[in-house]
């Protein structure tokens, strides 16, 4: 079978790599990635030339419906026959499959953005048990057979088989570090008036090593007059340094959530007021701290403790959504 998998993000890289690796050794596969942030770079550490079609479109709502659209229509254009497709997200996979005839698998566990084509146009959707289905359902008239869920977070998929890296230490200036990842301020979910809180917290926390991971090139001023401060070349294996650093602060949630699931005390800094379903668990659960309040967050992390890692439960959680992808291509191939 010919399965299309189009990558649009950069933590869409770590939680797909797992399942390309084992849909590749019995399919086809045909990779198209957009270009943003460290998305290329990481696909082709991993040894996949992807076919690059599109780019970010930033925050201007007019902008961003002129080049989706675009992208929508070069992917139909450029993307070689298929009999599947596979994408986290789904908006332009789903939209393209429908308009080739073919089904689409959208894995998502978004419940705030925005997905209207994912979910009027796919045809089998993945989700965390936490994600609640029941607004879709009625509004896209998506049939309880087109939904699948599985036990467990998207980060547990490429959580379960990672082996820390015992080199990676040799790339950073010391040992004993936090981490800090801004927000995303460029990205449409998150509110157009918000401001960053980096340069506060690396005030805040000037007598610590940090490891700085900024998403554009202009966040690197924020680094300016700090000895304490080492912002790597390239991108860094986000499961590594959680591995290795004492605290991960962050104004998204998915370093959050792999901190929370390998043990470390993890911050989300995030500037939106709505969290995603499965970071409401996880703040519920304590493996996770909210707050943007830089005195708060640095109370926090002076007084956490690294708790077990879950990668354990996370190959049981890895089973189980291949599991669910074979069902789907077994039922696709009758």
């Amino acid at each position: 079978m010919k399965i299309w998998i189009d990558i649009t993000n950069t933590p869409h890289v770590s939680v797909l790599m797992p399942i390309i690796r084992h849909l590749e050794k019995k399919h086809e596969l045909i990779i198209t990635a957009r270009e943003f942030s460290e998305t290329i770079p990481l696909l082709e550490r991993e040894g996949i030339k992807p076919i690059i079609i599109g780019a970010y479109a930033g925050k201007n709502r007019i902008a961003k419906f002129v080049v989706n659209g675009w992208r929508i229509f070069n992917t139909w254009l450029r993307t070689p026959k298929f009999d599947l497709s596979f994408s986290l997200g789904g908006n332009y996979v789903a939209a393209v499959s429908w308009l080739r005839g073919k089904p689409s698998i959208v894995f998502s566990d978004n419940d705030i953005s925005y997905k209207t084509p994912a979910f009027k146009y796919g045809s089998y959707f993945i989700f965390p048990s936490y994600f609640q289905t029941s607004g879709i359902e009625s509004k896209y008239s998506i049939k309880p057979e087109q939904i699948f869920k599985f036990n467990g977070f998207k980060e547990d998929i490429y959580i379960a088989n990672y082996t820390p890296d015992p080199n990676f230490l040799d790339i950073l200036p010391f040992e004993e570090f936090i981490t800090v990842r801004p927000e995303n301020l460029k990205a449409s979910y998150v509110p157009k008036d918000s401001v960053t809180i980096v340069p506060q917290i690396f005030e805040q926390f000037k007598d610590e090593n940090i490891l700085f991971m900024p998403r554009y090139p202009e966040e690197r001023e924020y680094a300016k007059g700090y000895e304490n401060i080492f912002i790597p070349d390239g991108p860094l294996k986000g499961l590594d340094v959680v591995h290795y650093t004492k605290a991960m602060l962050t104004g998204a949630g998915t370093f959050a959530r792999e901190a929370a699931l390998l043990g470390k005390p993890s911050v989300s800094f995030f500037p939106g007021k709505s969290f995603l379903a499965v970071d409401i668990i996880m703040q519920e659960k304590g493996w996770e701290f909210k707050s943007r309040d830089v005195k708060e967050i640095k109370s926090y992390v002076d007084g956490a403790k690294c708790r077990d890692s879950q990668q354990e439960r996370s190959k049981g959680v890895l089973k189980e959504v291949i599991g669910i992808v074979e069902t789907i291509i077994k039922r696709e191939s009758k």
